[in-house]
C-alpha cells in the first residue's frame, strides 16, 4: 500500500471496530506487511475482512486474502502449467512469472519431458505438482530462470550456440518468437 492517509484511516476504522488502541508499533507492523499490495489491493482486504472477520485480524488474515493459501497458489500454478503444455508443447522453451514452477518442473524431468504427460496420467502428475510446489515455494532457493524445450535442448546437446526464443506465460508479457531445430 503507498497511500498512508487512506492505511490510517483503514486502521482507525479497524481498530475502533475491534476496540483496540492503535499504537504506533502496531501501524507500523501492519503497513509494512500491507507495503508489497496496491491500494486498490487493500483497499478490498480491508472491506471484505471488516465485513466477514469476528475477531481483530492479523496481518496474516491480509496477507492470506491478498496472496491465497498455499493451496490456491499451487492450484493456480498448476493451471498455468497445463494450459502453457497444451497451447506451446515441451519443444517450445518457456519462462513462467513464478518461478516456483520451474522448480517443480525441473524436479518432475524439466520441461521437455512434459510432453509425456498424458491425460491417462495427468492426475498423478497434478498430484505430484501440487505438493512439490508447496514444498519448492517454501524452501526459497535459487530457481531455473527459464525451462528449456525440446529444440533447445536438442541444440545444445548437439554443441550448437543458438540462441532460443522463450514464450512468457503470465503476468509479463506473453511473446513467442520461433524456435529452429539447427541440423
Amino acid at each position: 500500500m503507498k497511500n498512508e492517509i487512506k492505511f490510517k484511516e483503514f486502521m482507525t476504522v479497524l481498530c475502533e471496530l475491534y476496540d483496540k488502541t492503535p499504537s504506533p508499533l502496531l501501524i507500523g507492523i501492519y503497513w509494512k506487511a500491507l507495503e508489497p499490495f496496491t491500494d486498490e489491493q487493500c483497499e478490498t482486504a480491508f472491506n471484505s475482512i471488516i465485513c466477514s472477520s469476528r475477531f481483530f485480524p492479523k496481518p496474516a488474515d491480509f496477507i492470506e486474502f491478498l496472496q491465497g493459501t498455499n493451496q490456491d497458489k499451487a492450484t493456480q500454478a498448476w493451471i498455468k502449467t497445463v494450459n502453457a503444455i497444451r497451447k506451446y508443447g515441451n519443444y517450445t522453451s518457456v519462462k513462467f512469472d513464478d518461478p516456483v514452477i520451474h522448480a517443480v518442473i525441473e524436479f518432475m524431468g524439466g520441461w521437455a519431458n512434459t510432453g509425456e504427460w498424458h491425460d491417462d496420467n495427468l492426475r498423478w502428475k497434478e498430484k505430484e505438482f501440487l505438493q512439490l510446489y508447496k514444498v519448492m515455494e517454501k524452501r526459497g532457493e535459487p530457481y531455473p530462470l527459464h525451462l528449456p524445450g525440446l529444440i533447445e535442448v536438442i541444440n545444445q546437446s548437439k554443441g550448437y550456440d543458438v540462441q532460443n526464443e522463450i514464450a512468457f506465460i503470465g503476468r509479463h508479457k506473453t511473446t513467442l518468437k520461433s524456435s529452429k531445430l539447427v541440423n
